[in-house]
This record gives structure tokens, sequence and C-alpha cells, in this order.
């Protein structure tokens, strides 16, 4: 049995989220299929520039997910979308997951991205041994103890301040000559006693047997050798668009979904929004505004095709 919607919504953090409140506020039978509520926002320690709201990521997206299930015109569907096909005669798509299939007339792809690798020796075997990509996560296990966080941007400083305030000693391990947060970020960083900042620094190898021992980078044209407990890796997130063959979206260079500003991709009845398509700025602000704009173009386009 094929259940049929007006649209669905794929992905369960910010964007998609705000995208299924505002699709059933508008009064469209909607659906979110997602996995994981929240996305990578779970994984944000302290969110600082949500206006009028201060706590964790977690926090908010339980938030957004509480408020959005108290309409009965929305699905919630915890399961993995394996295949999505367009019918071009009769204007729907066909979504199937495992076990199921479902039916929209328009589609919202909010999938998100997925965290960037080292690629370097050492990684892929100590995962979960002393490697992590979510700080939120794992944090509390490395108390007192001597980590490193890899990468500059906003997410990597604001980490590195988080696990400041938990651990014996915290390394900022950067390749560029300035951390792309914000100023006063790289200021508060630079305040902390217990933390410090190693920039034009390369990662080569991370050595253990059971668990992470150290971390060898190339500095200054030398190699060096740091002694630590654990590496939480920051250093950037690759889009999930594994539906763009089959819906014959247009991407950019970093393959991410190209979107007006009305967020229409390049198929008809497919929207997108949040940090899967090609916007520059990805902050959970952006993503929910992308969601809502997202959700109102879906709307108009059904009820122009209707008439």
């Amino acid at each position: 049995m094929v259940v049929k919607y007006d649209v669905i919504v794929i992905g369960g953090g910010p964007a998609g989220l705000t995208a299924g409140l505002y699709s059933v506020r508008n009064g469209l039978k909607t659906a979110v299929i997602a996995k994981e509520i929240g996305g990578t926002a779970n994984s944000i320690l302290s969110l600082e520039n949500w206006p009028g709201y201060s706590g964790n990521g977690a926090m908010l997206m339980k938030q957004f997910y509480e408020q959005l299930k108290k309409y009965d015109g929305v699905d919630i569907i915890s399961k993995d979308v394996e295949l999505i096909s367009k019918d071009e005669k009769k204007k729907t798509f066909t979504l199937k997951t495992k076990k199921d299939e479902y039916e929209a007339s328009a589609l919202i792809l909010a999938t998100g991205t997925e965290r960037r690798k080292l690629n370097i020796p050492g990684e892929k075997e100590l995962t979960g041994k002393g490697v992590s990509y979510c700080v939120t996560c794992d944090a509390f296990f490395f108390k007192g103890k001597t980590v490193a966080v890899v990468g500059g941007s906003d997410c990597a400083a604001t980490s590195a301040l988080a696990l400041a305030d938990l651990v014996k000693k915290v390394y900022v391990i950067y390749r560029g000559e300035k951390l792309r947060c914000e100023e006063l970020t790289t200021e508060r960083i630079q305040d902390k006693p217990n933390a410090e900042i190693i920039y034009n620094a390369i990662p080569v190898r991370i050595n253990g047997k059971d668990k992470v021992e150290s971390f060898e980078i190339k500095h200054e044209g030398k190699n060096k050798e740091i002694k630590l407990d654990g590496i939480f890796v920051e250093i950037g997130s690759t889009p999930l668009a594994k539906f763009s063959e089959e819906l014959k979206l247009k991407l950019d260079d970093g393959k991410y979904i190209v979107v007006d500003e009305d967020m229409k991709t390049s198929t008809e009845g497919v929207f997108a929004a949040g940090d899967i398509t090609h916007h520059k700025l990805k902050q959970v602000v952006v993503a929910s505004g992308q969601g809502a704009i997202a959700a109102k173009s879906a709307y108009e386009y059904l009820q122009k095709s209707r008439k």
C-alpha cells in the first residue's frame, strides 16, 4: 500500500523540521522522513547565535520536534529513504524505504551533510577509540585528559572552548594562518590557559594501538608529535545529495544542490533547504529560514498545479 501526501520532507534537522512545520500549518498533508531528528545541529555544544535562545543544539532541535508533532496533519517517519522516482505524467514522486512506499506531489530535500574525514593513517582504525566527530557525544569521556580539535571553523572553535572547561589541555590544530570563526571566539580561546592554537599545521598520522596515544602533524616544515588522548575532527562536511542523479538536480562544483531565492531546484516540484544547498553560510538560523521558504514555495506550487 502506497501512503500519499501533498508534500514529503526528507531530513530531520532545522531545515527539515521547519519545512514540515510550515507545510502542515499551510494545510498540507505532510510527512517528514528522517532517520535522526536534529541532524548535525545535535553536535553544537553551545548555540550562541540563535536569537532568544541559550543552550545546545540538541535541546533546540528537541523543541523543534516537540512543536511539530503537536499537529495532526504531519507524520514523522523514522526511516531511510533508499530510492526516489518521479512520474512525469502524474507529476508525483514515489519514495521507497526498506519496507514501505510513499507518494507526494511536492518534495523538499533537507538531507544536510556528513562529517568530512582527515583520511590519514590511524584515523579509521582509531575511530571510537579516541578519534571522534562529535564533541557533544564524546567530550565527557575526556575529562581531565589532553585532546586536540582539528579545524578552524566556528564549530571547531566553539568545540575547543567547550572542551577547555572539561579537559586538562586542548590543542586547536589548523592548516591556515587565522581561524575562520568570529573574532570574539578566537579571543576566548586565547584567553583559556589550557588552550593552544597551532597554525599552519597539517595532520599526518594518528598513533596508537588500542586507543589514541599521539598525533603527528607537519608544522613549519618539520614533523611534530603531540602526546594526547583524543582527537575531535571538525573540518567541515560534505553534502548528502544522493538523490540528485535520479531527480536530475543541478549541483555546483562542491556537489551542493543549486536553488533559487525560492528554494526551487532545477526539477519542477522539488525544493531544497539547509546545508544541502549551495548557499555559503551554513548556520542553524539560515537552514531554518530556508526550510520556511521551501515550504511556502511548495505550497504555492501545489496550489498552482491544482488549478
